[in-house]
């Protein structure tokens, strides 16, 4: 049975070994990120496994000494999957700082939202002894941050993605698969209004396998590059109104020169 400490270090070494082998293929062997990635993964390990080993120190004093203090004043703990985001976040700061791209600055956002919830969320498992207290205070105190935040990153993405599979596809393609979707769109949504008993499981399937798609999409778009835009030209009797016009300017400047070259000869 893998321990509280154990699981965290194990997380760490995990999403560490993904990172290093997304990272060595990705970028060819590159020789420092994948030495960061690589130190990470085997540093991570150690504690991780020695956890497991000693069982975090000694369980059975510790269970012992819980027993005697009696059973604790507060309910279990909420399930949840920070120590698994705070290693994607160090995972992806480290590739950021390996790479020198804008991944560091996304790494240090995860694992500063991701230290601010388990903060919260460590707070609310002690605050009362009743599990379902606990849980609304803690909906009362993040809801209001947690629902516009993700709501915008959605739509943010929703928007970044989409645009770059319509920048990719040529113009003819790009304005059908706009009408494709935006027809899906309204046929999921007059499905949700006929039906509004449908289970939650087809709900979440439905709008996972959208997310899935629209990122892929997005994706590909992006690395095969935006299609080539062509400039726009001026019309032909608006560049032959410029030129008469230069024209002009450039003979009403010549002639007081003459005029000053004939006042100097009399």
């Amino acid at each position: 049975m893998l321990t509280l400490g154990s699981r965290f270090w194990l997380a760490v070494t995990t999403f560490a070994a993904i990172g290093w082998l997304v990272y060595v293929l990705s970028s060819g062997g590159e020789k420092f990120g994948t030495l960061v990635l690589g130190f990470l993964a085997v540093a991570a390990a150690i504690p991780g496994i020695t956890l497991v080993v000693l069982r975090d120190g000694n369980v059975a004093a510790q269970g012992a000494g819980a027993m005697a203090a009696g059973p604790r004043s507060y309910a279990t703990r909420f399930p949840a999957a920070w120590p698994a985001l705070a290693a994607l976040g160090a995972g992806v700061a480290l590739v950021g700082l390996a790479t020198g791209g804008a991944l560091l600055y996304v790494g240090l956002a995860i694992l500063a939202v991701t230290l601010f919830e388990w903060m919260v969320q460590g707070w609310a498992e002690r605050a009362t002894g009743d599990p379902a207290a606990n849980q609304r205070l803690r909906n009362q105190v993040m809801y209001p941050v947690e629902i516009p935040t993700l709501a915008a990153l959605g739509i943010g993405l929703v928007v970044l993605t989409f645009s770059r599979v319509l920048l990719a596809l040529p113009k003819t393609g790009s304005t059908v698969i706009a009408i494709v979707v935006a027809s899906a769109i309204l046929g999921v949504a007059v499905l949700l209004t006929s039906r509004p008993r449908l289970s939650s499981s087809v709900l979440t399937g439905v709008v996972v396998a959208g997310a899935v798609a629209l990122v892929a999409g997005g994706i590909v778009g992006a690395v095969a590059g935006e299609r080539e835009i062509e400039e726009h030209v001026a019309d032909h009797g608006e560049e032959a109104g410029e030129a008469e016009g230069a024209e002009e300017h450039g003979e009403g400047e010549k002639e007081p020169k003459a005029e000053d070259g004939e006042g100097k000869g009399g």
